[in-house]
């Protein structure tokens, strides 16, 4: 059994002892209930972040040990080898943003009711640079090879001469 698989199962045995807990510890009124149930609410969230901390704990060592490899992240395939600044500015700006969403939802300890439109055009911005850049390369690809496999050929006429011995034209 893979490492991830035993981290997910471990955490939906602790959700489910956790919620076992405090469906037989609660026997009251409507309050205790209602206490109870923003107990397991905050146990399920840490929970679930625990498994994501743990996932990416495990990503991390794969990295190390060299069983993820990186370094086609950011560059290109095909003839245009190197770094790709539509891909780079893709990633940054979706991490910069996620990043900065999940602190805003951890000092609130709420998601937040809208999205500022301004973060949202800047990552339209982005992806709509990258599919740009990925259109304009496959459109340079397919023309690169269509020049290469069209089949230039010569026709060679020739000209018989007429009954009167000259050239007809």
């Amino acid at each position: 059994m893979k490492s991830e698989t035993r981290y997910i199962l471990l955490g939906a045995a602790v959700l489910v002892v956790l919620f076992v807990v405090l469906a037989f510890a609660v026997q009251g009124d409507a309050a205790s209930t209602q206490i109870a149930l923003n107990k397991l609410k905050i146990a399920t969230g840490f929970t679930l972040l625990a498994l994501i901390f743990l996932f990416g704990f495990a990503v991390l060592v794969y990295i190390a040990n060299g069983s993820i490899d990186l370094s086609d992240l950011l560059s290109e395939t095909g003839d245009s080898k190197g770094a790709s600044m539509s891909r780079f500015q893709l990633l940054i700006f979706t991490l910069v943003i996620a990043l900065s969403l999940f602190l805003v939802t951890v000092s609130n300890m709420k998601f937040p009711d809208s999205i500022p439109p301004e973060i949202l055009t800047l990552l339209g911005i982005s992806a709509s640079t990258y599919a740009v850049s990925k259109g304009i390369q496959a459109s340079g690809n397919q023309a690169t090879s269509t020049i290469q496999t069209s089949d230039v050929s010569t026709t060679t006429t020739t000209i018989a001469p007429g009954a009167d011995g000259k050239t007809g034209a």
